[in-house]
C-alpha cells in the first residue's frame, strides 16, 4: 500500500495575521486602560464632590442651629449674654474663621450631627453693633429696637480635607 503524500505549494507564510493580531491587541489594551483609569479619576471626583456636598449642608444645618438659638431665645435673655465664651461673641471686625485653627479654643456650639460627616457641625454667633437709620437732617433719630447677628458655622464632610464655613445674618 502506498501513501500518498501531500506536497504543501511552494509558497512561504509570512506571519502577516499574527503581527495584525498582536497589533490590534495592543490598541484595545490600550484603549482599555485609559478607560480604566478614566473611572478611577471619575471616581475620585465624584467622592469629593460627594464630600464638599456633606461639608456644605453640615455646615448649612449647623447656621440654622443658630438661626433657631436666636428665634426661640427672647430678646431680653440674649441681651447680656454675649461675653466672648460659649459660642456667643461681642462683634470683631478682625475676627476671620476661614481656618481650622481659628476655631480651636472658640468654644463653638455644636449642632446636631448629619450623616456621614467626620466631625459635628459647630457654630458661633455674634451680637453686631447697633445700626443707625439715616434719615434727612430735619428727621429726628428713631430708637434701635432691633438686633443684628451674624452666624458663623464650621463643618467637615466625611474626610478631614473637607472644610465649610458659611455666614449669615440675622435680625431680630
Amino acid at each position: 500500500m502506498k501513501i500518498k503524500q501531500r506536497q504543501l505549494s511552494g509558497k512561504k507564510q509570512s506571519g502577516a495575521v499574527l503581527v495584525l493580531g498582536l497589533t490590534l491587541i495592543m490598541v484595545l489594551s490600550v484603549i482599555v486602560i485609559s478607560s480604566a483609569r478614566t473611572t478611577v479619576l471619575q471616581q475620585k471626583m465624584s467622592a469629593n464632590l460627594r464630600d464638599k456636598e456633606l461639608a456644605f449642608q453640615s455646615a448649612e444645618s449647623a447656621l440654622n442651629a443658630g438661626e433657631a438659638y436666636i428665634q426661640s431665645t427672647r430678646q431680653e435673655e440674649i441681651a447680656g449674654n454675649f461675653s466672648n465664651t460659649n459660642g456667643l461673641f461681642i462683634f470683631d471686625q478682625d475676627r476671620v474663621l476661614d481656618n481650622e485653627m481659628a476655631w480651636e479654643n472658640l468654644g463653638a456650639i455644636e449642632a446636631q450631627t448629619l450623616h456621614q460627616v467626620i466631625e459635628k457641625p459647630v457654630y458661633i454667633i455674634e451680637e453686631l453693633p447697633e445700626i443707625e437709620v439715616e434719615g434727612n437732617t430735619l428727621s429726628i433719630p428713631r430708637p434701635i429696637t432691633n438686633q443684628h447677628f451674624r452666624i458663623t458655622s464650621k463643618s467637615k464632610g466625611g474626610t478631614k480635607s473637607s472644610l465649610s464655613v458659611l455666614q449669615s445674618m440675622y435680625k431680630k
